[in-house]
């Protein structure tokens, strides 16, 4: 299954997504930040998803993304954006960056989260 990136800055909304993930096989790895999150890309940029929030202390999830677009190993890691923030803005910069494939508010469905990791995990693998 996949290799999925946790950016959030919560305990709960992390520990959340990993009772999501991990019982339908997924491996996470958990930062609490978009610095924290970059750190675990040069350590291994061999994830197939990444979440990411918006609104985290040191490095927000819109600075993170601009940051990852700007390496080319990590641009191509799909990230799907798990926030409470829906202002149009917001997504159209997101989506316009090319990495961000979906967008999640919070609080989130599991089955919505479960569906749409599956969907670009599969989307992933098929390029």
């Amino acid at each position: 299954m996949a290799k999925i990136l946790i950016v959030e800055d919560s305990d709960s909304v992390r520990i959340t997504l990993k009772n999501i993930l991990l019982p339908i096989g997924h491996e996470v790895v958990e930062a609490v930040n978009g610095l924290e999150a970059l750190s675990k890309l040069e350590e291994s940029a061999d994830f197939d998803v990444i979440l990411c929030d918006i609104n985290m202390p040191e490095m927000n999830g819109m600075e993170f993304i601009r940051e990852q677009c700007n390496h080319e190993e990590y641009s191509k890691i799909p990230t799907v954006m798990c926030t409470t923030e829906s202002h149009p803005r917001l997504t159209q910069e997101a989506k316009q960056t090319g990495v961000v494939r979906a967008w999640l508010m919070k609080p989130f469905k599991p089955e919505i989260l479960k569906a749409t990791v599956e969907r670009i995990f599969r989307e992933k693998n098929k390029s």
